[in-house]
């Protein structure tokens, strides 16, 4: 709709738009507010006079402000067209702006308001860093266009003289712009009645009933921060935060404001994103993997549930824990959901490898080194892992592997909380909690003189024992088929399925691997088998050797038995047999088999087969 400049109508708009300003103020800093927690960017709003009236972050307090006649904000208003700026030293308008000397940011995008042919000012978003400069030049038409949707409500509620009103009677199509964003988006009202919530939220916050509009988000999630936002007109940003409700725990990250009108609260405004996202990000940024919920450890067998439980009660306490288990168990999975439950885990989780770090450089890893301290010394000096964890947990891998002499430098910093950098002649105060992990028999190393014993009562102070996967064999067919999927997706194939004779030999495998071992099975199944049904012929090799008294005469395809027990017995009682002349029968046969010694002993005295006539 366009006016006449001379016609009656268009002196009563302008006449009014003019009246209403105060008001109308108010309701831009509510689309501003809005605008800048959904697309994370600092939002403005300058009117026709290019006077600021609206700003978030660090436009906030130049609220007042006038813009020069030559800025971008003036060609928008002016033209009526938007304009974006990615690059300020080589933008013409920007070449010719009485501001760019003290200038600051990154990128910018305008987007014109107007009523016909009366122009209300400018609303943009800002940036001030290289991640957003690069987020507007990938999504700028999408940027561009939730603009111009935000733009028409704009203009809408300047035709009335009260924006709280228009605000509610514009509420379905702040809606269908809400959707129109990838994250999700949850809003409420003063009492903590939902008024607002997009797809991307629901599916977000895992909610089975889709249409929560009008229901009170205590009765969904008891616990949701964004209630307390609404009741003090505090705000928070990037939270992680687990919240329960309705049978179900929902992991994500949040950042709110309130939403005020006229001087009061009339609500709060939450961005919600997955954890998944979030951990992603953490990946790519830290290069490194991101602590996990005690829930993401995978097996549901009784073994493994009482070391999560136990894992999680001692989360909550500031004492040292020692992971103990074989290879290949997850101890790091437990150390890293122990750092994600503690009161810590808002501080770095650093972890150190003991036996995959030099001995001579080890000490300088864990405790930093100052300039010089060495030959090949980095100038400047290091800091040591206890520095990089300050505050947090510092998990100590394969412990066992470390020499008496640095262990005594361990004791100190364990009991003192204070370190010296190699090299250093000061000491400085730490803070943090140690979690350490062996698959080492301590208490026999302590018994040899090989590892200290009050180092060893100052670490074991809650053990915890992850069970190895032949102890927890209700996981492995679940665990496996998880990897499979995985694997399958990443792939881009379709997972198989499992043979009943597959199903049985991985059931009485013995898994010296463990966890990695299945891990890694999983990945091999997927190149070997072409079909649909996972068969014994698919599985490597060790599997057919360890099922086999003779490994030249093993068969493509595994024999079909009633029972894989009988099978096994089978097996062992013709190799003690064929052996018996044999010195060290047993011994050879284990090798054969592909099993330890500990494992053929253990299956021998199982089948009853240790009797006077076999061979040792």
């Amino acid at each position: 709709m366009t006016y006449d400049r001379n016609s009656e109508k268009y002196r009563e708009m302008t006449s009014t738009l003019m009246c209403i300003d105060d008001s109308f103020n108010e309701f831009l800093q509510q689309i501003a507010n809005a605008v800048s927690t959904v697309l994370r960017f600092d939002v403005t709003v300058a009117n026709h006079q290019l006077v600021r009236v609206a700003g978030t972050g660090r436009y906030k307090s130049l609220i007042g402000q006038e813009l020069p006649a030559s800025c971008s904000f003036a060609e928008a208003t002016r033209k009526k067209r938007p304009y974006m700026v990615t690059d300020r030293n080589n933008d013409p308008v920007c070449d010719g702006c009485a501001g760019k000397a003290g200038c600051i940011e990154t990128c910018h995008m305008c987007y014109p308001l107007s009523v016909g042919d009366t122009s209300l000012g400018v609303i943009a978003l800002v940036g001030f860093t290289d991640e957003q400069r690069h987020r507007i030049q990938q999504h700028g038409n999408e940027y561009m266009d939730f603009l111009h949707q935000m733009a028409r409500l704009v203009e809408k509620a300047a035709q009335s003289d009260i924006a709280k009103e228009e605000l509610r009677k514009t509420h379905n199509q702040l809606q269908g712009i809400v959707e129109s964003v990838g994250e999700g988006i949850i809003a409420i009202d003063e009492t903590g009645n939902i008024v607002c919530c997009n797809n991307a939220a629901v599916k977000t916050l895992k909610l089975e009933d889709a249409d929560i509009v009008g229901k009170n988000i205590k009765r969904v999630f008891p616990s949701a921060p964004i209630f307390q936002i609404a009741a003090t007109g505090t705000q928070y940003k990037h939270l992680e935060m687990l919240l329960r409700g309705q049978g179900k725990a929902v992991r994500l990250m949040s950042t709110a404001s309130p939403l005020v009108s006229e001087g009061q609260i009339i609500g709060a405004v939450a961005l919600v994103r997955s954890i998944e996202d979030v951990t992603k990000v953490a990946y790519q940024m830290t290069d490194g993997q991101p602590t996990r919920a005690i829930e993401d450890i995978l097996g549901d067998s009784p073994a493994i549930r009482k070391a999560k439980q136990m894992a999680l009660r001692t989360a909550m306490s500031s004492s040292s824990a020692l992971l103990r288990g074989e290879s290949g168990t997850g101890k790091e999975l437990f150390a890293r959901a122990i750092h994600y439950h503690s009161p810590r885990s808002h501080g770095p989780f650093v972890a150190v490898n003991c036996a995959a770090v030099p001995e001579e450089l080890l000490e300088s890893e864990l405790f930093g080194y100052e300039d010089g301290a060495f030959t090949g010394a980095r100038r400047g000096g290091k800091p040591g892992k206890f520095e990089v964890a300050n505050e947090g947990t510092l998990f100590l891998d394969e412990i066992g592997d470390c020499s008496l002499r640095l262990q005594a430098k361990l004791l100190r910093a364990l009991d003192s909380g204070e370190i010296q950098r190699v090299g250093g002649t000061h000491s400085m105060k730490t803070d943090v909690r140690i979690v350490s992990a062996t698959n080492k028999n301590l208490e026999r190393m302590v018994e040899d003189g090989e590892f200290r014993e009050d180092l060893y009562f100052r670490l074991n102070v809650i053990p915890i024992w992850i069970p190895p996967l032949r102890e927890r064999k209700e996981d492995i067919i679940p665990l496996f088929s998880y990897f499979l999927h995985k694997y399958s997706a990443a792939m881009d194939c379709v997972a198989p399925n499992l043979s009943q004779e597959a199903t049985q030999i991985l059931l009485h495998y013995e898994w010296p691997g463990n966890v990695r071992e299945l891990q890694n099975t999983a990945q091999y199944v997927l190149h070997t088998c072409i079909d649909e049904i996972i068969r014994p012929q698919h599985l490597p090799a060790r599997f057919k050797e360890a099922s086999a008294p003779d490994k030249t005469i093993m068969p493509d395809v595994a024999p079909k038995v009633t029972s894989v027990e009988s099978w096994e017995k089978k097996l062992i009682e013709d190799g003690l047999r064929r052996l018996e002349n044999v010195p060290k029968a047993k011994d050879i046969l284990a090798e054969q088999l592909g099993m330890s010694r500990a494992t053929i002993y253990r299956k021998i005295k199982k089948y009853g087969l240790d009797t006077p006539t076999t061979c040792t």
